[in-house]
């Protein structure tokens, strides 16, 4: 038997080879779409988001529509001189306010359940070997890991904050909400942003600590939500309000009062919060960077 080769089935290459790609987006994408693998727990997890979401636009149109009926009508308000649906209804930072400290709860359910996993499932499958052979650099995984968890809080935190400016935007009379309280859009993406990257970095450093997901949920509810009820409770027994401060959950409530100018309860001091929020930030950060360089292959 004499051997051959058919070198009809090689083809030239005539592509052009990329020198640089985009691994941390890759690394991102295919984080996204093992999350939203499972259909029921994104729709468990999401729903709460949306229905907060349109509470919020439609408070927001109700608190347009009611402001241009003249003050003192019997239909309205039954009481001559009074609206209290204004008052009720208030104005759009407040409405904001109410649905960023409402929906930061669905919000770190959601990115604690789809985070746990990112890098303790790495861990337990031996994952990070091969990507840091490819190579893959320490910064590029860990911005793969956080462009992946920011966005599941972008889908339960910043988009249904968009519906309720866009809702304001477009139900104010004559473009009033962008003439005189245009600022609050920025705000809103302001305190998103911190949030969504504070909390972001808190859960992958929590799963850099372990090789299981449900490790890692256990780790995650017991240092922020175990942590912020032991703190109120302690902070209401000890009569010591700076105690407050180890609760993030609490510490971002007084970071949106001040940010959006509502008032502060007498006991909160917004300067101490945003140094506790920092430093929750950079320990979080602080610590991801440690496991992960802990994680990569030296050669």
């Amino acid at each position: 038997m004499k051997a051959t080769t058919h070198t009809e089935v090689y083809r030239p290459f005539s592509g052009e080879l990329l020198e640089h790609p985009l691994r941390p987006l890759t690394l991102a994408r295919s984080a996204v779409r093992l999350g939203l693998r499972k259909k029921l727990p994104a729709f468990l997890l999401f729903t709460p988001a949306v229905i907060t979401a349109l509470v919020g636009a439609i408070r927001v149109y109700l608190m347009y529509s009611f402001s241009d009926i003249p003050q003192g009508q019997g239909g309205i308000s039954g009481i001559q001189g009074i609206n209290p649906l204004q008052d009720i209804l208030g104005n759009v930072a407040t409405n904001v306010v109410i649905f960023v400290k409402t929906s930061a709860y669905f919000a770190l359910l959601a990115m604690t359940w789809f985070g746990a996993g990112m890098i303790a499932d790495d861990r337990r499958m031996g994952a990070n070997l091969l990507y840091f052979s490819r190579p893959l650099t320490r910064g590029g995984y860990l911005m793969g890991k956080l462009i992946g968890l920011m966005f599941f809080g972008l889908l339960t935190l910043g988009i249904p904050s968009f519906v309720i400016l866009s809702t304001a935007v477009f139900s104010s009379p004559d473009w009033s909400f962008l003439r005189h309280e245009a600022d609050v859009i920025w705000k809103t993406a302001l305190f998103a942003s911190i949030w969504i990257l504070t909390v972001s970095s808190i859960v992958l450093a929590l799963s850099s600590l372990v090789n299981r997901k449900t490790l890692a949920l256990t780790l995650v509810f017991g240092t922020i939500i175990v942590l912020a009820g032991a703190a109120n409770v302690a902070a209401n027994l000890l009569e010591v309000s700076e105690l407050r401060l180890l609760s993030l959950p609490y510490n971002f409530e007084v970071f949106a009062d001040w940010l959006f100018g509502q008032a502060l309860n007498p006991e909160a001091n917004s300067t101490h919060s945003l140094i506790a929020l920092a430093c929750f930030a950079l320990g979080g950060m602080a610590l991801l960077w440690r496991n992960v360089r802990k994680m990569e292959v030296v050669g």
